[in-house]
């Protein structure tokens, strides 16, 4: 018996030439081993199964999140270009900060600590994916179009030429706006939580970059700082069309909701 330990413990310290194949120690994986576990039940392939699933989930909404921005901005720098709506330098460099605050706060998401019954969907090339991306962006377009149509309605006197270079007007102020609301929006129903990850309250720091986020937008549409909205190169609003664009704001938003819950009811696993 103690030989038999002496050269177990022999066996153990070999550190070897570096020419022969390497000796697996006690407790080492293998080569065919995914993972290491020293544990007596099979509580570290649940933990794996958890992290797996979030890792998953969380790509998922990353490529619905960046194939939405991507549409509306193709649409905006393409077709809207052309009858003479712009975005400044300003709203661009607006856009991309908040689009990086999201995201990075959007990232500190943490998987939930129970293993739910409930599996994502296994890809990114799934009839699910595809019809929700549709959906919200016909919301969207639906939405930008008659907003910008109401905001051609109050200059008319004003022509627009497709080819001057940027300058504050009301069109362009309402295509921003708009495009603020969808980034926001966007981030906010596409976010997938319970039953995998934690919810939007309980991810404090993309909860309240979606707080920040809409309050931003709050303050340029109701023009509670005259100051803030020439230094954005914003116009002011009419009334009328002040009070549209806060109603179809809420509309738009429960839109979105609501096509992302029938395509999740209707191609869940």
């Amino acid at each position: 018996m103690e030989t038999t330990l002496r050269m177990m413990d022999r066996l153990n310290n070999y550190v070897g030439d570096g020419r022969s194949a390497p000796l697996v120690k006690l407790g080492d994986a293998s080569m065919a081993s995914p993972f290491t576990a020293k544990h007596a039940s099979v509580a570290p392939v649940k933990d794996i199964i958890r992290q797996g699933r979030s890792t998953l989930v969380t790509s998922l909404q990353m490529f619905k999140i960046l194939g939405l921005n991507s549409l509306a901005t193709s649409y905006v720098l393409s077709v809207m270009y052309l009858d003479g709506v712009k975005l400044g330098d300003v709203h661009a460099t607006i856009n991309g900060v908040l689009t990086a605050a999201l995201f990075l706060s959007i990232s500190q998401s943490r998987q939930l600590q129970t293993l739910s019954a409930e599996r994502p969907h296994p890809s990114v090339f799934s009839l699910y994916l595809f019809l929700s991306l549709l959906g919200q962006f016909s919301v969207h377009l639906i939405f930008l179009i008659y907003s910008v149509k109401e905001a051609e309605k109050h200059m008319l006197e004003e022509c627009i030429e497709p080819d001057a270079s940027f300058h504050p007007n009301l069109v362009n102020t309402v295509s921003y706006i708009v495009s603020m609301m969808f980034q926001v929006a966007t981030f906010a129903v596409n976010y997938m939580g319970h039953p995998f990850n934690q919810s939007i309250r309980e991810n404090k720091p993309f909860f309240y970059a979606l707080i920040a986020g809409a309050g931003f937008i709050t303050v340029i549409v109701s023009d509670l700082f005259r100051n803030l909205n020439d230094s954005l190169k914003l116009v002011p609003l009419p009334q009328g069309l002040r009070d549209k664009l806060l109603l179809w704001g809420l509309l738009y938003v429960h839109h979105l909701l609501l096509v992302g819950a029938v395509a999740q009811v209707g191609f869940s696993r």
